[in-house]
């Protein structure tokens, strides 16, 4: 089930690094961002290239049992990251739009799984 986890993580982390690297106008817009010729740069590096580099930790950690642990904390911590600066955002800023709220809702869903898979893991481990 971890391994399934992580590859499916890590393919979802990979199109859409792909998508924000060669596309990135077209998700900023859906994500309501508006965007420069140097802000397009901004999105292709922080969102393309660490959406990226997240599939490829993943999909590493994917060929080693070793490794679960750690992708799943990595996921984990960063999505309770994300997830909690999205929420403060939302309560500051106002009402989400339909991007935002598909995001929370993966995100929510990726911290959930992410901590039962690692309960799994302790249970396992005893």
């Amino acid at each position: 089930m971890t391994l399934l986890f992580l590859l499916l993580n890590a393919a979802l982390f990979l199109v859409f690094g792909i998508i924000y690297l060669l596309f990135p106008a077209g998700l900023a817009q859906s994500a309501g961002l508006q965007y420069s010729t140097s802000g397009l740069t901004d999105i292709r590096a922080t969102y393309g290239g660490f959406q990226i580099g997240l599939a490829l930790f993943l999909g590493w950690s994917a060929l080693n049992p070793d490794r679960y642990r750690a992708a799943l904390m990595a996921l984990l911590l960063i999505f309770a990251s994300v997830g909690g600066s999205r929420l403060y955002g939302l309560s500051i800023d106002g009402a989400p739009n339909l991007f935002h709220s598909i995001a929370l809702t993966f995100e929510l869903a990726v911290i959930a799984f992410s901590t039962w898979l690692l309960r799994c893991l302790a249970i396992n481990a005893k």
